[in-house]
């Protein structure tokens, strides 16, 4: 019965053992299956798409083309005569087209180029029966819709930008995510803690009232100074019972945020150690600018302000249109004759459309002016959009390089205010002082810890804004890159 019991203990304590989390763990984790990590991925495969879509657009494109219109059964249709009237004639027919055509957009003009070839072939059943041919073996066409706005042209300096930006726009949303781990860590973190210090705080009250109940009975002390310690010892398990509660609630949010299993037990760790850093404003503005996605939205911005002021000026009414065709065809009763002898017929067709408003009423002109004026308001968004990025650069890094300085008080404040304590409930042991001191110890105390949580938060949440600001690991002196690896089904 052991040797059966045995491994499905061993079984079960796998299953449901506590898994301790530190904060790189958990910064690791959430940024490989947390849900914003997903959002991440799924945002920059859109854009990856998107800028694949459009770069196979510049490349020519090779189409096949068939029909077939057939009246087998026949058909009657009103048919003009050559002296201008019409007769009802019926038919039987079928009617095929087959093409290959490949087509290339010439960005540089804004056109379109075309090579083809095509075959055509018509049959009759009825009244008669007749069959022919018409080959174009080799045709090439060309067509320019508008010659004043090439949108092929802005294409070509907004898309690869486009691309660029989604690029570190991934990389930030990876940091935002290990940010909002941080938050989601410390959230648990500051939970447990604060349930250890009730705890000890229960233990402790626990014993004080079993020493007082003692010195009570022998008449050292006061009915009321027992009271007052009875009703700390109640107080205390009190508020450790909703400490409980809070810590299981944060470890919920955490463990739903990193995407892990219904029900798993964890707990985390407290950062061992703290970077020692010192960062310039400087070198963070200048990797900022280096590395940001804000600032080649900056470019974007400007650049479609731009874009549409030019498609203002190249949309004002003036027209010119461009079609052009030559190439080669033979018609003939059988397919080889369709394809041999030297009798090509020359096909040429050139059409050119010219429009040129007379009277708009200011149309066009007023359509130029909107742009020019939607354009300088960009222009001063822009440089607000600007000025504030710099500025909220450098507020967090001065915030940064301050928390150290304010980690390290409150580190230090923790640890007097612990042996403070200690000293005060010694000499509460011994009688020198009154339970109003204890009382009053024991508080500085569990605000101390709690202090020095904050300032640890506090801490890494400026270590990880800084990063998400300037894209840039100060600790390694290199910049931060993810690799994005697109999954195949």
């Amino acid at each position: 019965m052991t040797k059966i019991l045995l491994p499905l203990l061993l079984v079960c304590s796998t299953t449901f053992a506590q898994q301790t989390l530190s904060l790189n763990d958990v910064v690791q984790q959430a940024q490989k299956n947390s849900p914003s990590y997903y959002k991440a991925r799924s945002n920059a495969l859109n854009s990856l798409y998107a800028y694949r879509y459009y770069a196979a657009g510049r490349r020519p494109q090779l189409k096949l083309t068939a029909n077939n219109s057939s009246s087998f059964l026949g058909s009657t249709q009103s048919i003009q005569q050559p002296d201008g009237t019409y007769a009802f004639s019926r038919s039987s027919y079928s009617y095929s087209f087959a093409g290959l055509s490949a087509d290339q957009i010439v960005p540089f003009t804004g056109g379109q180029l075309s090579l083809a070839t095509n075959l055509q072939r018509n049959d009759v059943y009825d009244p008669s029966r007749d069959i022919s041919y018409l080959s174009v073996p080799f045709s090439v066409n060309y067509s320019q819709p508008m010659i004043l706005y090439n949108p092929y042209r802005w294409d070509k300096k907004i898309q690869p930008l486009l691309f660029e930006g989604s690029k570190k726009q991934y990389i930030e949303d990876l940091e935002r995510a290990a940010l909002q781990a941080n938050g989601y860590f410390f959230d648990a973190l500051a939970a447990q803690q604060r349930e250890k210090i009730l705890l000890q705080n229960v233990a402790n009250t626990d014993t004080l009232y079993k020493i007082s109940k003692g010195r009570y009975e022998l008449g050292k002390i006061a009915e009321n100074e027992l009271l007052q310690i009875e009703l700390n010892l109640l107080n205390a398990r009190n508020s450790l019972e909703q400490a409980t509660l809070n810590k299981e609630i944060a470890y919920r949010g955490l463990t739903q945020f990193l995407n892990m299993p219904k029900n798993s037990a964890v707990d985390v760790a407290p950062p061992s150690n703290v970077p020692t850093l010192q960062i310039s404003v400087d070198s963070a503005q200048r990797e900022a600018m280096d590395n940001r996605q804000a600032v080649l939205s900056f470019r974007l911005q400007r650049l479609q302000a731009a874009q549409q002021v030019a498609e203002a000026k190249g949309n004002n009414g003036y027209e010119l249109n461009l079609s052009a065709n030559f190439g080669q065809a033979r018609q003939g009763n059988t397919f080889k004759q369709a394809y041999s002898g030297n009798t090509l017929q020359q096909n040429q067709l050139l059409s050119v459309g010219v429009a040129i408003p007379i009277v708009d009423w200011g149309k066009a002109r007023n359509k130029i002016r909107q742009a020019k004026a939607n354009q300088e308001l960009v222009e001063i968004d822009v440089q607000q959009q600007e000025r504030s990025f710099e500025q909220e650069i450098y507020l967090q890094t001065q915030q940064f390089n301050i928390q150290q300085k304010l980690f390290a008080s409150a580190a230090k404040a923790d640890t007097i205010a612990a042996q403070r304590y200690e000293i005060t409930k010694q000499r509460y042991f011994i009688g020198k002082i009154s339970i109003t001191d204890l009382n009053l110890a024991q508080q500085e105390k569990d605000q101390a810890s709690q202090n020095y949580i904050d300032a640890l938060r506090a801490f890494w949440n400026a270590y990880y804004t800084v990063r998400l600001l300037t894209l840039y690991d100060f600790e390694r002196k290199d910049k931060i890159k993810y690799d994005f690896v697109e999954r195949t089904k």
